[in-house]
């Protein structure tokens, strides 16, 4: 195992000379669309459907794009400046563009065809692979009016997207004063915010965060532009669509009923009174009646540090405990160069995981300090890997971001998470840093059970008011501090600032509440964490492929099929928070043991 955070290696993605391979192949993709666009215009649902090897050539069509867009935001994150990168941006926008219409005319002639028609030529050994999103897309098609269908197709691909690329324009050029004992440094917005919840220094910590909140303060007019304009965007487009609200879009990429979802919430609000408890203790730790928000994020520190290739031998040693071909996975991640962990200071902020799945492969960027955090993360991107590879053999016709559940994909994130910070404490020898490894994982739960609770509570109240018009940067920030005073029982003297303009989620032109999915997959990963503790090796069998069928079923109905958990019944949601309950009965304990 490497002693140093690792780099990436992007060459062999596309080898040779990057530039002139990556212009050569968007040539031939955008011929090959081209040629799809034209034939399928030409087509008659009767006489002759689409053929099934110019499905596979669209199958195929969308993995190239896919790739290249990855290869993009990799590119990107590694070279903000790099010449190439606007006009890649730009292409790989009117491909994934033009796939989207080509999805649509399909799905106008396949709704032409009659039920006998479709049933015959579906039962064509070559359409099998395809008759899952076949069937969806005409079911969708006969439902929803052509023009409406291409209207929100047009309205989704570019409006939203050029609002989200203004966003991540304007919080990129933000510039946040930072005095210290010899000079005056201007820092990026992710500079500052790093330094804001991770320096050393508390004094530097509490400097950063008071001018990064005055530094957004100033700008919050142009970023409630922005915003106003992405809430009307989506509240047009679920018109469009004639959905009852801009919820339902998310519900059925994540797989879930509204059921479901509000019984996860209601289950998390019957815990506010132990997780308020706490709060209360960690104030009286402090010394105060209360903490603030700021305080609860950053100053109970974890002296514990992991180094590079500790964590890596940690998330492969308890991953062989589930499977030895997923800690063999892992192994390989870092020995391939899939990883770039090196510190840098105009990363993109926490770290993401880009899917190379028809490579096989994946790409993980982060920043790793040292800390437990950096551990945190690195098993929590690898786990997004593992998910990726179980998709490698599957052939669709529809863009993985619009098939992705973030339910199943945080799930599989936050498992291996879990499993990293588990085994942390369990090795622990020591009191005080088990006592604050648990503080640590507990106060991690309080982001996905009360920061996240908020952050939804905001998004659903901000598409109600948004109805009636715009709302001013005051008032955004007023319906913010709101519903973080709910989601965390009133217990803070402090709240987060300006998390709306903070929060890259709320600009994403994906999908609406990207947010909730989080605070599913932490709750559902402790679950499963406790049923592989009992299945043992027969767990990873069915975790894998639970994963491997994300798009094919909700995420219900896969949760029932390989685990037989009922996700609308509130005594599975029980298990989990009970879990967090105990798990600060433990803090009091070592709290109090003498």
């Amino acid at each position: 195992m490497m002693n140093e955070p690792t780099r990436w290696n992007l060459h062999t993605l596309y080898p040779e000379q990057m530039e002139s391979t990556l212009s050569t192949e968007l040539d031939e993709l955008e011929a090959t669309l081209n040629k799809l666009l034209h034939s399928i215009k030409k087509l008659s649902p009767s006489l002759n459907p689409i053929k099934p090897e110019e499905l596979s050539l669209f199958s195929q069509l969308i993995r190239r794009v896919e790739k290249a867009d990855s290869y993009y935001y990799c590119l990107f994150a590694e070279t903000p400046r790099h010449s190439i990168i606007p006009l890649l941006r730009s292409r790989v926008s009117t491909l994934k563009a033009g796939i989207r219409s080509l999805w649509s005319d399909l799905g106008h002639q396949l709704a032409l065809m009659t039920d006998e028609q479709f049933t015959a030529w579906s039962s064509l050994p070559s359409i099998h692979p395809f008759i899952s999103d076949l069937s969806t897309l005409r079911l969708k098609s006969q439902t929803l009016p052509t023009n409406l269908e291409d209207f929100a197709t047009s309205l989704a691909g570019d409006g939203l997207k050029s609002l989200e690329h203004m966003y991540i324009q304007l919080r990129d050029k933000l510039k946040v004063d930072i005095e210290d004992e010899s000079n005056r440094t201007k820092l990026s917005f992710g500079e500052a915010n790093r330094i804001a919840f991770s320096d050393p220094d508390p004094n530097r910590r509490r400097q950063a965060f008071q001018s990064l909140t005055h530094t957004l303060e100033q700008e919050s007019d142009l970023f409630a532009s922005v915003l106003n304009q992405i809430t009307h965007f989506r509240l047009a487009l679920c018109q469009a669509q004639q959905r009852r609200d801009v919820l339902d879009d998310s519900l059925t990429l994540s797989g879930l009923s509204r059921v479901t979802l509000d019984t996860m919430w209601e289950t998390i609000d019957s815990l506010l009174p132990k997780l308020t408890h706490f709060l209360k203790l960690k104030a009286k730790e402090y010394g105060e009646e209360k903490i603030s928000w700021h305080q609860l994020k950053t100053e109970s520190h974890i002296h514990t540090q992991v180094p590079f290739s500790e964590a890596i031998e940690r998330i492969i040693e308890t991953s062989n405990q589930l499977d030895p071909a997923i800690g063999d996975f892992m192994q390989q991640a870092v020995i391939n160069g899939w990883i770039d962990a090196m510190p840098r200071k105009n990363k993109p902020l926490g770290g993401f995981c880009a899917p190379f799945i028809h490579n096989g492969e994946s790409r993980i960027s982060l920043n790793y300090d040292g800390g437990v955090e950096s551990g945190r993360i690195l098993a929590h991107e690898l786990g997004h890997a593992w998910h990726f590879r179980q998709l490698e053999d599957h052939s669709s016709l529809v863009l993985l971001e619009d098939r992705f559940s973030m339910t199943i994909a945080e799930t599989s994130s936050i498992f291996f998470q879990l499993a990293f910070i588990d085994d942390m404490i369990q090795h622990s020898k020591d009191r005080e840093e088990k006592k604050s490894l648990l503080n640590w994982k507990i106060q991690d739960s309080l982001t996905y059970l009360m920061g996240i609770r908020a952050a939804y509570l905001f998004e659903t109240r901000l598409y109600e008011k948004r109805r009636s018009g715009p709302l001013s940067a005051s008032q955004l920030e007023d319906l913010f501090q709101e519903a973080q005073k709910e989601a965390y029982g009133d217990q803070l003297s402090q709240y987060q600032p300006f998390e709306w303009i903070k929060a890259i989620q709320f600009y994403r032109s994906s999908v609406p509440f990207y947010n909730y999915s989080y605070t599913f997959g932490y709750l559902f990963s402790l679950g499963l964490f406790e049923i592989a503790k009992k299945d043992g090796k027969q767990f990873s069998q069915k975790f894998n492929q639970f994963l491997s069928e994300t798009g094919k079923k909700s995420v219900e109905e896969l949760a029932l099929q390989h685990f037989h958990i009922d996700l609308s019944h509130p005594d599975f949601w029980d298990q989990p928070t009970q879990q967090i309950a105990r798990d600060i009965e433990e803090y009091i304990h070592l709290s109090t043991e003498q």
